[in-house]
C-alpha cells in the first residue's frame, strides 16, 4: 500500500450565477478539470521515477550541452536497456514512451520515424495522443511534459522523455468521490449563487524504476 505521501487529496469548486441551462455545462468541466489532475499527478509521478538515461553519451543532467539533442540511437539505447533488465512489453508488444512535442519533432526528422497513419491498422487498441512509433516503442505526445530550464551546461534547458513497460506505475481507484451540487449556494444567503464541485482522494506509486527509462536530454529548439 501506498504511503501516505504518495496520496492526493483533490478538490475543486466552481461558484456559478444561478441561470437555468448552465449546470450541465459547468458538470463537464469538473470532469475535464478531474481528468486533467489524474493525468497530471500520474505524469509528475513517472518523471520522477525510472532509470536515468542521459543523451549523447552525456553521465549527468547538469553536462547536457545543446548538441546534446535526442536522436533515434538513444530510444535503441533505452529499448536495449529494459530488453537487458527483461522488462516486459505491453500486450501490443510496445513499449510507451511519453515524449515532449520538441523532443518528438526532433525524433520525426530520423528517417526511421513511422507515423501512426501507416501503422493504425495494424496496433490493437489505440491510444489517445500517439503520433508514431520508432523501434518498438508508441509515443504519445504529451506537451504537459515540464521543461527543466537552465538545467543542463551553460544554462541548456533540458527535456525528459519517458519510455516504459508493463507495471511501471501503480494507481488506484478513486477512492470517497463525491460529486457536489448546492443549488443555491451554501454562502450564497440572497440565492443568487449555485456551487459545483468534487472531492476525491487516490494513491500512485512507481512499483520499479527498472521498467522505464527517463531519458533526459536537449532539444534543437534550444
Amino acid at each position: 500500500m501506498a504511503e501516505y505521501n504518495n496520496l492526493v487529496k483533490a478538490n475543486a469548486l466552481l461558484i456559478d450565477t444561478a441561470i437555468d441551462g448552465t449546470k450541465e455545462q459547468i458538470m463537464k468541466q469538473l470532469a475535464a478539470d478531474a481528468a486533467k489532475l489524474l493525468d497530471d499527478t500520474l505524469l509528475a509521478k513517472a518523471l520522477a521515477g525510472g532509470t536515468a538515461y542521459f543523451a549523447a553519451g552525456t553521465s549527468h543532467r547538469s553536462n547536457i550541452i545543446s548538441a546534446s539533442s535526442a536522436t533515434v540511437s538513444d530510444v535503441r539505447r533505452a529499448v536495449r536497456l529494459l530488453e537487458l533488465s527483461s522488462v516486459p512489453r505491453f500486450p501490443d508488444g510496445y513499449y510507451i514512451g511519453l515524449v515532449h512535442p520538441d523532443i518528438a519533432y526532433d525524433l520525426k526528422s530520423d528517417s526511421t520515424w513511422l507515423d501512426l497513419s501507416k501503422y493504425r491498422d495494424t496496433v490493437k487498441y489505440d491510444i489517445k495522443g500517439e503520433i508514431g512509433s520508432l523501434h518498438g516503442v508508441r509515443f504519445v505526445q504529451c506537451p504537459s511534459i515540464p521543461v527543466l530550464a537552465n538545467s543542463g551546461s551553460a544554462s541548456v534547458d533540458v527535456y525528459r522523455t519517458i519510455i516504459m513497460g508493463r507495471d511501471f506505475l501503480g494507481e488506484s481507484e478513486l477512492g470517497n468521490l463525491d460529486v457536489v451540487i448546492n443549488e443555491p449556494g451554501k454562502a450564497s444567503e440572497l440565492g443568487r449563487y449555485n456551487t459545483y464541485g468534487y472531492n476525491f482522494i487516490m494513491a500512485t506509486e512507481v512499483l520499479s524504476n527498472q521498467r522505464a527509462i527517463r531519458m533526459e536530454s536537449a532539444s534543437t529548439f534550444d
